[in-house]
């Protein structure tokens, strides 16, 4: 995704650093994001993951997809293509395969060419999740924590061993409130957004985490692992400030991080969610774009 060449912008290439969070920086983005505030739905029904759970909602129903789409996200690392074609073809495959849901699911993950790292481990987690009293329950009634989104992760922490703040499971729970919102239900109740590569890629693009002197990669990575508390507050203060639920959040971030690493052309995500945004707002994303894009030096945007 990133070449280990592209340099944030005006930093050294060598040494590392100390990132830190620019609370400045993130106060500007805050305000931009605050004009958005209402309509970070339009970002999660454009998003081709919402399209691949409500595929698996119309044809399997609200209990089997809840546990089908926790089960999913909870493997979803390392993935050797995007989320979105990943979870397309994982749509695909539920919906046109017989068994149980374990016995389905296993067979997904088995033959998928996109989800070959680290193979065994995300065996065992599935069967363990499947196995679960929380997994019973969500088939049994899948709409019990539409309401209470804090209270599945912490829930699926404790199933699955960690903290509700792992990107998998934070992750999880956003799925989940897709599957609500497939079904008809709103939610209610926030989780963290996931540090993953593209959230990590955009905090240190738009300069809401400076200090890192190191490649691009370099500094993702880093913000992914040691300084994975630093990445956590700034996307926790960045809610806050704005006043936007974090769970909300993450579909926008997705949008715009396929922009910056070339997924996606800016003008094709314009086009999905201008009917939804209208004008004005269309120029807050655009102005949203630019300024994540601030600390790339000009050569990295759109690789």
């Amino acid at each position: 995704m990133y070449s280990t060449r592209h340099l944030l912008h005006g930093l050294p290439p060598q040494g590392i650093g100390t990132l830190i969070v620019d609370r400045d920086r993130v106060r500007f983005i805050a305000e931009l994001l605050r004009g958005l505030g209402g309509f970070l739905e339009c970002f999660e029904r454009a998003d081709p993951q919402f399209s691949a759970v409500r595929q698996v909602v119309e044809r399997l129903g609200c209990g089997k997809s809840a546990v089908l789409v926790v089960a999913n996200s909870l493997v979803s690392y390392q993935l050797s293509t995007t989320g979105e074609v990943y979870w397309t073809e994982f749509a695909k495959w539920v919906v046109s395969s017989a068994g149980g849901l374990y016995e389905v699911h296993r067979g997904f993950l088995e033959s998928t060419r996109f989800n070959r790292a680290r193979l065994l481990d995300k065996l065992d987690r599935l069967s363990r999740f499947y196995a679960s009293r929380l997994a019973a329950e969500l088939e049994a009634d899948p709409l019990r924590y539409c309401g209470n989104l804090q209270g599945l992760v912490e829930e699926l922490a404790r199933t699955m061993g960690g903290s509700p703040e792992d990107k998998t499971i934070a992750f999880a729970g956003k799925m989940l409130r897709y599957v609500c919102l497939a079904c008809g239900s709103e939610t209610r109740g926030d989780v963290a957004v996931p540090v993953d590569r593209r959230n990590a890629l955009l905090l240190l693009a738009g300069c809401l985490v400076r200090g890192c002197g190191g490649s691009l990669d370099e500094c993702v990575g880093l913000l992914m692992t040691r300084h994975k508390r630093t990445a956590l507050a700034a996307l926790r203060e960045l809610c806050t400030t704005a006043g936007v639920d974090c769970v909300k959040l993450d579909a926008l971030t997705w949008a715009l991080a396929g922009a910056l690493t070339g997924r996606r052309r800016m003008d094709e995500i314009l086009e999905a969610v201008k009917g939804c945004l209208g004008g004005e707002r269309i120029e807050i994303l655009s102005e949203l774009y630019s300024e994540f894009s601030k600390c790339l030096e000009p050569r990295t945007k759109g690789v």
